[in-house]
């Protein structure tokens, strides 16, 4: 697999003596369909793992969700968010968020839109790229999607202790201000590979856990921006 490795200049003060994989998952995304949906779905590749808790928007700055199902299809997972409050359009705000019982969050993560009967709006596919593991003093991206992904902005932060599920958002002012700039971002191909520093602890401090939140650009369908938590 040909890696393309970006390190900044960065001082980076703590270590992680192994590697560990995403718990938390929380997604922005603002849609950019030229029709109405009904519903969204995103397909985690290769997982069968129970969902252990979900988030269906925040109130007031999302199209909150009423429902929530998840499925298998071959070695996939599909998580189906049904319900929102209204018709989701060109310039809906959408936040979904899952925990999983083995504690994972696929590299890359595909989804779509979905019709008034729950199937599939063709062409409305969107693909997500998660920073999926932490080792040494770097956390890493590594694009085993089937299309080129485009980070912009990557910042991170340092918490003394994982937060929740819901709490991982935009609309968390607290965390906000914790995030430090991480790298301005690159274009991966399939098979690419990225290395970021991870945030600084503050002074005396230790990370409980890391929080990275980016944007993904250049998708027909939406304007996307992860939230990922990593222990």
């Amino acid at each position: 697999m040909r890696k393309l490795i970006i390190l900044l200049a960065l001082a980076v003060t703590s270590l992680v003596g192994a590697t560990a994989s995403a718990t938390t998952c929380n997604i922005d995304f603002t849609a950019t369909i030229s029709q109405q949906a009904y519903d969204f779905a995103l397909v985690l590749h290769n997982t069968h793992a129970s969902i252990t808790a979900t988030y269906n928007g925040t109130s007031g700055s999302d199209d909150v969700f009423s429902g929530f199902s998840a499925s298998f299809s071959g070695p996939d997972e599909i998580l189906h968010w049904t319900g929102p409050q209204s018709v989701i359009v060109n310039g809906t705000q959408i936040h979904v968020g899952w925990t999983t019982s083995d504690n994972t969050c696929p590299p890359c993560i595909t989804g779509y839109f979905t019709d008034r009967n729950g199937l599939k709006i063709p062409g409305t596919d969107v693909a997500v790229l998660v920073t999926n593991h932490v080792a040494g003093s770097s956390g890493f991206f590594s694009n085993i999607c089937a299309i080129p992904i485009t980070l912009t902005n990557i910042r991170g932060a340092c918490l003394a202790a994982p937060i929740k599920l819901g709490d991982l958002n935009r609309t968390n002012s607290a965390l906000a201000a914790q995030l430090q700039d991480l790298s301005s971002g690159a274009t991966l191909k399939p098979g690419d590979e990225i290395a970021i520093p991870l945030p600084v602890p503050p002074r005396g401090g230790s990370c409980g856990a890391y929080v990275f939140n980016y944007g993904i650009v250049g998708q027909s369908n939406a304007q996307i921006s992860p939230w990922v938590q990593l222990p």
